[in-house]
């Protein structure tokens, strides 16, 4: 075949779906949409337990314990120790842990943010859908728009240009703990190493709560000084319509979570 064959050869592997071994694509544990870049892999949406409290004593050989399943936070055990100075525990306490969604619920009664979740490019593609997830919480009253909106990242300034964005999908997203994806209405040609901030923004009046979106808690962590996006989550200025740029300034950041948007 020649270099040149084997070039355009090796180059149709990579793009093949199946029938190589060259991986290609997002595992389905990533995204129930194939072939995307998100902001962390959807299968880290774990429940949350919290609010367990156990009281016990030790038995007539002085030990007792307990044994928990699950990552709990907030619990306490009060219990008697044995007359050599120990007690150890390890319960099982099924029934009694209260699990929760891995939501956030962004500010409404008109504050219109872009709620931003931050994404590198994983190859040279076009991006023609994003995806979120929406929480446990879908409120009464409504809102009055959602948008979904991409804006690609200076290198050098961390400035915000929208790439494209969707209208208005209020309509589309009905229920809770769904993943959503929708057309874009521009593709967005991407290069490989690019930052794109990709969110939605839930339009409000003033009696209006926003929808709760899927969100990943972690250990809040400084980025390296000078390093641009300084988080993995921002919002942006209130808007009724997507910006169509947004000043890295006028971001506000947080470090301890991140919502969950892919873009394919």
């Amino acid at each position: 075949m020649g270099p040149t064959g084997s070039a355009t050869k090796a180059q149709r592997d990579i793009a093949a779906t199946d029938g190589n071994v060259i991986p290609s694509g997002s595992a389905l544990w990533q995204t129930f949409t194939r072939d995307a870049d998100s902001t962390f892999p959807r299968i880290m949406l774990q429940r949350r337990a919290s609010g367990v409290n156990i009281t016990g004593s030790t038995d007539s050989s002085g030990f007792h314990s307990h044994s928990f399943s699950g990552s709990v936070s907030g619990s306490s055990c009060s219990g008697t120790t044995s007359s050599s100075g120990s007690h150890s525990h390890s319960v099982n306490a099924s029934g009694t842990i209260t699990y929760s969604t891995p939501d956030y619920q962004p500010a409404g009664h008109g504050a219109n943010f872009g709620e931003l979740g931050f994404i590198e490019c994983t190859k040279d593609r076009t991006y023609t859908r994003a995806t979120f997830i929406t929480g446990d919480s879908w409120t009464l009253l409504g809102i009055t728009a959602m948008y979904v909106e991409v804006y690609l990242m200076n290198p050098t300034t961390g400035n915000l240009t929208l790439m494209s964005q969707t209208g208005d999908i209020k309509s589309l997203v009905s229920s809770t703990n769904t993943e959503y994806t929708v057309n874009l209405n521009t593709a967005v040609d991407a290069a490989k190493a690019e930052i794109f901030a990709v969110g939605t923004r839930q339009v409000t009046n003033a009696t209006q709560t926003c929808n709760s979106l899927c969100q990943l808690s972690f250990w809040p962590l400084s980025a390296p000084v000078g390093f641009k996006p300084q988080a993995l989550y921002a919002y942006t200025p209130g808007s009724s319509v997507p910006l169509p740029s947004v000043t890295y300034a006028s971001l506000t950041f947080n470090n301890s979570f991140a919502p969950y948007y892919a873009l394919s």
